[in-house]
């Protein structure tokens, strides 16, 4: 019993490690993302200036606007999912939280246990002790029943000897 609770504890843990490892990779994908918004918004503000600068290459500027709208594209989706993963980092947040709340609780419970566990120990030899009363108590009833049933038979047959005693 002991085994398994100490072994839930040890899951709950690794389930924690594994929490906050995976809080902390989340975070920085977040950072990454957030960097790489920033660059794409620089190349396209580079972009329209190259653009302006260089009418005269209008194939390039062609080229640059579906470039530009690909990369929109991607600023869009980009966004969507920095948006999902700071909503998964939160939820990873509450996660952790509840993971350590039952980190706590579960020490909790271990400290308890390992409480009950020495009063028990503790008991151990007054519960032999009273194990051995109890044996020599039986033994003293025995005994006691014995010379009871002795007295008794005795008794009877007294009472079947002495005149005039009539027995039931």
């Amino acid at each position: 019993m002991k085994f398994l609770k100490i072994l839930a504890i040890l899951v709950l843990s690794g389930l924690l490690i594994n929490s906050i490892t995976m809080t902390q990779q989340m975070k920085k994908i977040e950072a990454s993302l957030e960097d790489n918004l920033e660059s794409i918004q620089k190349l396209n503000q580079v972009q329209a200036s190259i653009i302006r600068k260089n009418e005269e290459l209008g194939q390039m500027s062609n080229t640059l606007n579906k470039l530009d709208q690909n990369l929109d594209q991607v600023i869009g989706k980009t966004g969507e999912t920095l948006a999902l993963l700071t909503e998964v980092v939160r939820y990873n947040s509450g996660s952790l939280a509840l993971n350590e709340q039952m980190e706590k609780s579960s020490k909790n419970a271990g400290t308890q246990i390992s409480a009950v566990d020495s009063s028990m120990s503790a008991l151990a030899p007054y519960l032999s002790d009273l194990d051995q009363l109890l044996k020599q108590l039986a033994a003293t009833a025995k005994k006691d029943e014995q010379h009871l049933n002795d007295i008794y038979h005795s008794t009877r047959e007294l009472n079947q000897k002495t005149p005039g005693v009539k027995l039931p």
